[in-house]
């Protein structure tokens, strides 16, 4: 198992950091999980989706154990949602969720949907969770707040600013996941022009030379500013961007020594929760740090 310190994005992390040191977001967080949502929305989920099962539906099913398997997370209860829109998505704290949508099903081969899988098991890897709910509660309560919305939009477009990240670290859970870039790639495709009866024949490698030359394109400052702007209120990166970031990530010789460890027990490494420095399994404490390894885990 591997530990997310060691295939998060640095921009990810960054932001999240930056994100707490907003006044007043950890009190939020703490009055976020005290009003109950949850609960709410596992009422939601159990009423209105089909939960799926070994014995329900289990050809979608089984794409998620050896997923949860790999990263080390616990299973999340596994819904799908009758959506013609292709989507995924995590939700909860203490109970965790992940959902699918029917359009999602319809649109991807079983190797796409595995990789989106694996994409939103890494959110719960990289315990993003929690803060991707608060995102869109905020987003939606935002409409009815009036002016309350001036009060709560730092934090807003803080959290949308992280999500932004986030997803680049989570794409890059399942690239460990599969092994590579390809169902990655592919899936983005998908997004970007339709479904594989139209987007099976497309050059992969010059959909990945585009998406080099949008990087290009905010070379200039100018350029640059409107494009973030265009970003500003969006809770993903767009396709060009989530390409490009994973191609450069999966060339790196260190992708290929995590996928290693992650695929072959015996290669894993074990890593301290504190300080993120290797060590060895049998340490009591971490001889870097000091911290407690038998009470962190």
């Amino acid at each position: 198992m591997l530990h997310y310190s060691e295939f998060i994005h640095h921009e990810d992390e960054a932001a999240r950091i930056q994100l707490e040191a907003i006044p007043g977001f950890a009190s939020a967080v703490k009055a976020f999980l005290k009003i109950g949502f949850e609960q709410q929305m596992h009422g939601i989920f159990m009423s209105e989706k089909i939960r799926l099962s070994p014995s329900q539906l289990p050809e979608l099913y089984h794409l998620l154990p050896p997923v949860c398997s790999l990263l080390g997370i616990q299973e999340p209860e596994f819904y799908l949602e009758m959506n013609p829109q292709p989507n995924a998505y995590t939700f909860g704290d203490s109970r965790l969720f992940l959902c699918i949508t029917s359009g999602l099903v319809e649109y991807l081969d079983t190797e796409e949907l595995r990789s989106v899988i694996a994409h939103e098991c890494g959110h719960i890897a990289c315990r993003h969770v929690l803060y991707h709910t608060m995102a869109q509660y905020l987003l939606i309560g935002s409409e009815f707040l009036g002016i309350a919305r001036h009060l709560i939009q730092p934090i807003q477009w803080g959290l949308l600013y992280w999500n932004r990240r986030s997803e680049l670290s989570a794409d890059r859970a399942a690239a460990l996941v599969a092994g590579g870039s390809k169902e990655i790639i592919e899936t983005q495709i998908r997004f970007a022009g339709g479904p594989k009866s139209i987007t099976d024949k497309i050059n992969v490698e010059e959909f990945a030379a585009q998406s080099k030359s949008y990087e290009q394109l905010k070379e200039n400052k100018w350029d640059k500013f409107l494009q973030g702007i265009s970003e500003l209120g969006k809770s993903h990166p767009a396709s060009a961007i989530r390409v490009n970031e994973i191609l450069q990530w999966t060339e790196q010789p260190h992708f290929k020594t995590l996928v290693a460890a992650l695929h072959d027990p015996k290669q894993q490494r074990a890593v301290c929760p504190a300080c993120k420095k290797e060590m060895e399994k049998e340490w009591k404490f971490c001889k870097y740090c000091g911290t407690n390894l038998i009470e962190s885990l």
